[in-house]
């Protein structure tokens, strides 16, 4: 179970303590536990960040369907008013001689003179008639889509609430491993120290990427946050995010959802402004800014901050604007 998994490090740390035959940790080892909880971490907010993903596409569904559906009763009444209307006129004026001849008998067998005459206005309006019956079934069918919408948006509301409760599990957790390392640090430090702003390269990229790398740049020192997108705080894919908004391109909250949707390069096409995706599956992404280099929003604990473009966890590369 990834749960247990992500409790495992604090195990290590607190279990033993009295046990002269258990060494503590080193820092080498819990430097290592937390890189392994910060990437099961990353997976959660992904699958957090798809989860938001679907249940907007369901809700817009649904909200498609509640608007068809209103159009379909809205089609409905209007046609049950015409054909209403239409057999008052047929009643009171006549058909022709032999209709009012029919309506105007006071013979005891009126009643079945009278469904005669809704015989003649079925054959005079029998093309009224169908288009109301198509817009009853229209009407009942959208409310039924419109149900089955809102069963499955209800449903991975569900989903979506119990994905965001394991990742809040799992922050908790790499908080608490990261105080117990500051704690166990000869020379700790109140909080992580974000890395020197150098200038991004000015060479190669677009109008749109160099906009995405100024945005991204001025973020440097803010602190990471899961499912976060500014102005405060930020995750991976929130950053990126926001940073090609300003670049005029719309890039969905998730990382392997940007990846999908960017142009695939090579690692030697890079310019400032393309995304950078490591893991598989896909769940972190930074920005490249030239040089070598890569702006990221980290993980827990940590902050948006300029790092060597370099690790054996890339999986590839994409170009927003392509």
């Amino acid at each position: 179970m990834l749960l247990a998994a992500l409790l495992l490090p604090l195990t290590l740390l607190s279990g033993g303590a009295g046990s002269p035959a258990s060494a503590a940790p080193s820092q080498a080892s819990l430097e290592a536990q937390l890189e392994q909880l910060n990437r099961q971490a990353d997976q959660l907010v992904e699958e957090y960040l798809q989860s938001k993903l679907v249940l907007a596409r369901v809700r817009k569904i649904r909200d498609d369907m509640r608007r068809q559906a209103s159009g379909a009763e809205r089609d409905l009444r209007a046609l049950q008013a015409t054909l209403g209307a239409r057999a008052a006129a047929a009643y009171v004026q006549g058909a022709g001689n032999t209709l009012a001849a029919v309506l105007n008998s006071e013979d005891p067998a009126s009643a079945i003179d009278r469904v005669q005459v809704l015989e003649l206005l079925a054959s005079h309006d029998g093309d009224l008639l169908d288009r109301l019956g198509l817009a009853g079934k229209a009407y009942d069918a959208r409310k039924q889509d419109l149900a089955a919408a809102e069963r499955e948006a209800a449903a991975e509301v569900a989903r979506l609430d119990a994905k965001k409760a394991e990742v809040e599990r799992a922050v908790a957790r790499t908080r608490e491993l990261l105080r117990q390392m500051k704690a166990r640090s000869a020379s700790p430090s109140p909080t992580p120290s974000p890395a020197p702003s150098p200038p991004p390269s000015s060479g190669g990229g677009s109008g749109a990427g160099a906009a995405a790398v100024r945005y991204a740049m001025a973020q440097v020192g803010k602190p990471y946050c899961y499912g976060g997108a500014g102005p405060s705080c930020y995750d991976c894919s929130g950053l990126t995010m926001m940073a090609w908004r300003q670049g005029g391109v719309s890039l969905p909250h998730s990382s392997s959802a940007q990846y999908s949707v960017g142009r695939r390069i090579s690692a030697s096409e890079l310019q400032p402004g393309d995304l950078i995706f490591r893991y598989s599956p896909i769940s972190h992404v930074s920005m490249y800014i030239g040089n070598g280099q890569q702006v990221s929003a980290t993980h827990t604990g940590d902050y948006v901050r300029v790092q060597s473009a370099s690790n054996p966890n890339i999986v590839g590369y994409a170009r927003p604007n392509g």
